[in-house]
């Protein structure tokens, strides 16, 4: 059976975002845990103080603050190439778009769903979200531009930010494949499940050090009355 263009490039397109969505989500959840599963109603599958949880996975643990930052770049990467404007990018959107509308690609859907999509694509401003993503995904992520010595808080959109955008083409991909009348799966929160049960061992491990430095700074964040209900937690 023939290949069709049209639903192999789609379905790409699909994946990427796919990917760059779990990539973000693992990002969101070890920097601001109490943010993200706030945002999205996610359970924490154990009893816990949400705030202390919070401070010892975005905070007290290197080890999740590394996972973070390399789930954030690994975000930037991935979904910069359905957002870039270059005909280099064989799955960008406006790629996809303008090999749709030359008729290069054949395929019998209306075009109108891309318009809203393709206004933040082609936007020159660099303080747009996708502005400060390419800035990013090409001056430090991809090349550390001697231009870009450090980053700063600037550089980085909020995840709602980031949020809204991902909302923005989640809405585009279910127009497209409404039209093929064909369903796709946008749920990743399943795939952070491993993650919510391995907090449970942090939550529990701070109980246990004898590292009066990390006892104390604890106990300075959140005061006496909370700081001793987590330590005399049966959880």
């Amino acid at each position: 059976m023939e290949e069709d263009p049209f639903r192999t490039i789609l379905s790409k397109i699909y994946l990427l975002y796919y990917k760059s969505k779990m990539h973000l989500s693992e990002a969101h959840l070890f920097r601001t845990t109490k943010d993200y599963t706030q945002k999205f109603q996610i359970e924490i599958p154990f009893k816990c103080d949400l705030d202390i949880l919070d401070c010892l996975v975005g905070h007290r643990s290197p080890v999740y603050g590394s996972l973070s930052r390399k789930a954030w770049i690994l975000f930037v990467i991935e979904i910069s190439k359905i957002l870039s404007k270059s005909d280099n990018d064989a799955f960008a959107i406006r790629k996809f778009y303008n090999s749709l509308r030359n008729k290069n690609i054949k395929a019998d859907v209306s075009l109108d769903c891309f318009k809203p999509v393709l206004d933040l694509i082609d936007s020159d401003d660099e303080r747009t979200v996708i502005g400060r993503l390419r800035i990013l995904r090409h001056k430090y992520y991809a090349h550390e531009d001697a231009k870009v010595n450090r980053l700063t808080d600037r550089l980085f959109p909020t995840y709602n930010d980031v949020w809204e955008l991902m909302d923005l083409l989640e809405e585009f991909l279910i127009a497209m494949y409404s039209q093929l009348d064909t369903h796709i799966d946008l749920e990743v929160e399943r795939h952070l499940h491993m993650y919510l049960r391995e907090f449970k061992r942090t939550y529990q491990y701070f109980k246990t050090i004898e590292d009066k430095t990390e006892i104390y700074l604890i106990q300075r964040t959140f005061g006496d009355e909370k700081f001793n209900r987590y330590m005399n937690s049966m959880e």
